[in-house]
């Protein structure tokens, strides 16, 4: 074994420099090298050595190469300082920072992470390699965590959620801790190649710049000391339950697996194996002698025990011939019908979820596993999830997310065959889960479900008939228990396995083609009208068997094309996706209740909203509650709330986080606090307009993906230290545990929104544009609140009336829409403004107008047109490519738009001929909109002094007893905010980035705030 030291007086060195003992150590007991001699001195190792890099983030770039291909023979690493191979020098010139250079050893970013607040250092759990050796640091220094990046391929290439081979590991070596005692940095952490290029590697990082007390404290013997443990190589071990969960009676059996994965790292390891049962004594101890060699050596072990109800805890104690410790934990479980059957099932209210009749807002948690990640039903840890969700409940945490995202043939290989390690595992997760009073929520499917030879995965019954069978292996298990509850699947697309987020994506198989024709034929039987709807001759189509489900590439979705396209017909068939998407939902759902009764059921559903796939407004109907994942949309996260919170059910953000957003020179754009302020805006608008709560994705960053976006997403990093964002959570959990029963009897907003789905599934999309300005301006600018309704579902408006009813630039009106606003204001006393054309279809062919005059037309939009609103002119502006694609309404021929009023029964129509909603003017919507507001008699519930900040939400929730207050800053300013209701003033401090929400009760005294934040009453 050799051990070179890279050490050059000439280079850079941050911090304190090693001085002459330690120098003079390194020259003792170790190959020494500068710059100049360091690559020749790499091309003679290889694995059984180690390198010691000294100069952090400094390394000469000729001597790169050298590095690289030593490191991919397994070679061992032990690097100092911050940043390491961050900045290369060339010809003793200093360049500026490169990533290239540390990503080509997978590791894609370096974060700086704030430890300021830590207050004490532990070791590693695994490895205790650093055991006294914690003086050596200070508690508080400046560190980074690595961003992985390890995995290059799919084990399921064809799965979109597939996680791949894990050919790396980052375990902490050091932990610095908070006054909590929660890790928040790993300066000291070990990375093991154990799969591909450089396997059996081992690089230790210590990723802190050395202080005169690392070196006064023995640190260049220290070094020297990793560096030997780092060139014996990585031993792969494994501690394997056959089951996770075995019945009360049963035996247990367990496995122990070691893999020497670099020549060196061949010795005799001497193992102490005990086990705890759930009462917390020994039940078991053994000890036995392994010395792998020449591929995996395992151990098998039938205890000698029946196993009862409840968890059991395996550790293992394992010391190698030439002193190296390592210490794994493992675990099953008793199956505890006791525990899972513990209290009464979650129930959905119309916008909150209760337990034991007590409102139960949620804030959740997506988990997997923290050691495996997507992988943790096939390679359980029971012990590791025990930890993480024993965390999550101390946090406050209350729902946690997780399923099957790849692999499901793993889980069900034949049809009708589940396997049975799978399914044991899911148990145990539930009773861990349980364990912790957490609800689970278990997701089944991903993307579009698997199909087991089916042609349609959501069409053929031989499809549905195998994800019947593969759902009730599961949900038959746990049928009584009441922790847990089903979700069918996560981010459904329609129905081209292979074209997922794109919108309708068709397969024209003989199922999907037969089911379309008969949706249509259902609706309306004559193929003649439909071809007058689409605007097809008897040629084009001559018979209901000459009908296929159209492509994108056959439509016209641009004003500008160069070929003729289909038109009319794209709305249908996506209307068709949102009905056989229902219709499969159902189904399954159906499925789910006759074995389980009363346990909830959802679709977990992304942004869809905007994207013509299955969205809330359309499947309420056969789930329990509806959910959106706040991913990309960061500029309309109220909006993402309110336009999908449907009348009668709880609306979840089920999932949300920060995907990754890079530099133009790749490297990150934004830091740790600035990725937990974003999160803690995204969870306060979670509960904007009566939403139900919020689950962050995710708890451990996954590494073991070929994606970034999952590298970077997560609360805790790679090397198992809380990212800032994690507060995020405890912050959340602290404050609805005190306010929850508070939440009852949501009075609704006087303003209703209709979304005009005809407009956002047609050819010609706009309504996404149009309500996301709408909420810029009625809510966050005159601080009116709204609900929002379908376009398609417009008899909520029946059930609970409102004042205003909004009607955004629609363009092209459905029949149906039009019929029920002219019997919605036949007889409720309602002013229904309406923008832009009044007299288009939803197939935008001209229908009778909704405002009731000879002289209604449509024209196309000027780049600048002007409206009379009470008086005064206002300008409207339509830049960009809108003069192509826009139109306006006109009532005789008029140039400059007025706001019309029409008596139509006990209501009244306003209607404006211009879309406002989709003009650059937002200063005259605004207008248009306090226009519309006086004339129903409808004021803003609050007022602020000066009137609300730019980039400033604010709502009040008013419950039965009390009130919800929320108030977000997406501006850079710091804000001092005065806020009044009919009752009541309240000031606060409001920071740039960040969310405040507080709770009042009925008399309008203050009961709890976010993080405990002052919010003063005034008088």
């Amino acid at each position: 074994m050799t051990v070179l030291v890279f050490h050059d007086p000439q280079l850079p060195f941050d911090g304190t420099a090693p001085d002459a003992d330690a120098l003079a150590h390194w020259r003792r007991h170790a190959v020494t090298a500068d710059a100049a001699q360091l690559a020749e001195q790499l091309a003679t190792l290889g694995a059984g050595d180690a390198v010691l890099h000294a100069h952090g983030r400094y390394f000469p770039l000729a001597a790169h190469p050298a590095l690289l291909a030593f490191l991919q023979r397994g070679g061992g690493l032990v690097s100092l300082g911050r940043q390491p191979l961050s900045q290369p020098i060339h010809d003793g010139t200093t360049m500026a920072p490169q990533a290239a250079l540390f990503r080509d050893l997978d590791i894609h970013e370096m974060l700086a992470v704030d430890a300021g607040n830590a207050v004490r250092l532990t070791v590693g759990e695994e490895f205790s390699l650093l055991a006294g050796a914690e003086t050596l640091f200070e508690p508080g220094a400046a560190t980074d965590g690595f961003v992985l990046m390890p995995t290059k391929h799919k084990d399921q290439p064809a799965d979109s959620g597939s996680a791949g081979p894990m050919d790396a590991h980052i375990y902490p070596l050091l932990l610095a801790r908070n006054a909590a005692d929660a890790p928040i940095a790993a300066p000291v952490v070990l990375i093991e190649r154990h799969r591909g290029v450089g396997a059996g590697g081992r690089w230790l990082f210590v990723n802190v710049d050395p202080t005169p007390a690392f070196w006064g404290n023995g640190g260049a013997r220290t070094l020297l000391d990793w560096a030997s443990f780092a060139a014996h190589g990585a031993t792969e071990c494994w501690l394997k339950p056959d089951f996770a969960c075995y019945l009360p009676g049963e035996v247990p059996t367990l496995t122990l697996q070691l893999e020497a994965l670099s020549p060196a790292a061949s010795r005799e390891w001497r193992v102490e194996l005990t086990i705890a049962g759930p009462n917390g004594a020994r039940c078991f101890a053994t000890a036995l002698t392994l010395r792998p060699a020449h591929g995996p050596v395992s151990q098998r072990l039938t205890l000698p025990f029946a196993v009862v109800a409840g968890p059991y805890a395996i550790t293992a104690t394992l010391r190698a011939d030439d002193g190296e410790t390592r210490q794994l934990r493992q675990g099953f479980w008793g199956w505890d019908d006791t525990l899972l059957t513990r209290g009464s099932r979650l129930k959905a209210g119309r916008d909150y979820f209760e337990r034991d009749g007590e409102p139960l807002p949620i804030v959740g948690m997506t988990y997997m596993a923290s050691d495996v990640h997507r992988k943790f039903l096939q390679l359980p840890n029971v012990a590791a999830w025990d930890d993480d969700l024993r965390d999550f409940a101390a946090l406050g945490i209350n729902y946690v997310r997780t399923g099957i995202w790849s692999g499901w043939r793993h889980a069900m290989f034949v049809d009708g065959h589940a396997n049975e390690a799978v399914l044991r595992a899911i148990d145990a997760f539930i009773l861990t889960a349980a364990r912790y009073g957490l609800e689970t929520c278990f997701n089944f499917f991903a993307f579009t479900p698997e199909a087991w030879e089916g042609a349609n995965p959501y069409l053929d019954p031989r499809a549905r008939a195998a994800q019947k069978r593969f759902i009730g292996a599961v949900v038959a298990r746990h049928a009584h228990s009441t922790c847990v509850h089903w979700d069918l699947i996560n981010e459904p697309s329609l129905f081209d396995p292979a074209r997922i987020f794109l919108g309708p994506r068709t397969l024209r198989d003989p199922y999907e083609v037969a089911a379309f024709r008969h949706w249509l034929q259902t609706r309306e039987p004559e193929l003649a009208v439909w071809r007058n709807r689409w605007d097809v001759s008897p040629t084009q189509l001559p018979s209901w068997d000459a009908l296929l489900p159209p492509q994108p590439e056959d439509i016209g979705f641009n004003p500008t094309e160069i070929a003729p396209r289909q038109h009319g017909i794209w709305l249908d068939y996506t209307l068709f996706t949102q009905a056989m998407h229902n219709e499969w939902a159902a189904d399954l759902t159906e499925h789910i209740r006759a074995l389980t009764g009363d346990a909830l059921v959802t679709v977990g559903q992304d942004e869809a909203l905007g994207q013509q796939r299955p969205a809330p407004f359309f499947y309420d109907r056969v789930v329990d509650y509806t959910t959106v994942h706040s991913w990309w949309l960061n500029d309309a996260l109220a909006w993402d709330t309110l336009f999908n919170k449907t009348p009668c059910k709880p609306l979840l953000i089920q999932e949300t986080g920060i995907m990754h957003v890079e530099n133009p020179n790749g490297r990150s754009k934004r830091g740790e606090a600035e990725l937990a302020a974003l999160l803690e805006r995204k969870y306060a608008y979670a509960f904007a307009g009566g939403g139900a709560g919020a689950v962050q994705w995710i708890w451990n960053i996954n590494y073991h993906m070929d994606n970034i976006n999952e590298s970077h997403i997560g609360a805790v990093r790679a090397d198992g230290s809380r990212k800032p964002e994690t507060a995020v959570s405890g912050d959340f959990g602290a404050f609805f545990a005190k306010v929850a029963p508070l939440m009852r009897e949501r009075s609704l907003p006087q303003v209703a929104v209709v979304h005009p789905y005809a407009n956002d599934y047609g050819n010609r999309r706009s309504a996404q544009e149009a309500t996301q300005r709408l909420v810029r301006v009625l809510h966050y600018q005159l601080g009116v609140p709204l609900r929002a309704v379908s376009e398609y579902h417009l008899d909520a408006l029946y059930d609970d009336p409102a004042s205003l009813v909004l009607v955004p630039s629609p363009q092209a009106l459905s029949n149906q829409a039009r019929q029920q606003l002219r019997q919605l204001l036949s007889i409720q006393p309602v002013k229904v403004l309406l923008t832009g054309p009044a007299s288009l279809d939803e197939y935008w062919n001209p229908a009778d107008s909704l405002f009731d005059s000879n002289g209604v037309d449509v024209a196309n939009v000027m780049r600048e047109e002007a409206c009379d609103i009470d008086g005064q002119r206002h300008r409207a502006a339509f830049g960009g490519e809108k003069i192509a694609r826009v139109l306006k309404g006109r009532l005789d021929g008029a140039a400059l738009a007025q706001v019309h009023a029409q008596p139509c029964g006990a209501g009244t129509l306003l209607w404006c001929p211009l879309p406002l909603e989709l003009s650059d003017s937002e200063d005259t919507l605004a207008a248009l909109y306090r226009h519309a507001l006086a004339q129903a008699d409808v004021t803003a519930p609050l007022r602020c002094d000066g009137g609300i900040p730019h980039g400033i939400y604010l709502e009040k929730l008013p419950y039965a007893q009390g009130a919800l207050w929320i108030a977000v800053n997406e501006s850079a300013l710091n804000e001092t905010l005065s806020v009044h209701d009919a009752r009541q003033g309240y000031c606060f401090e409001l920071p740039a980035g960040r969310a405040l929400l507080f709770a009042t009760d009925a008399q309008g005294a203050v009961l709890a705030s976010l993080r405990d934040q002052p919010v003063a009453c005034l008088s």
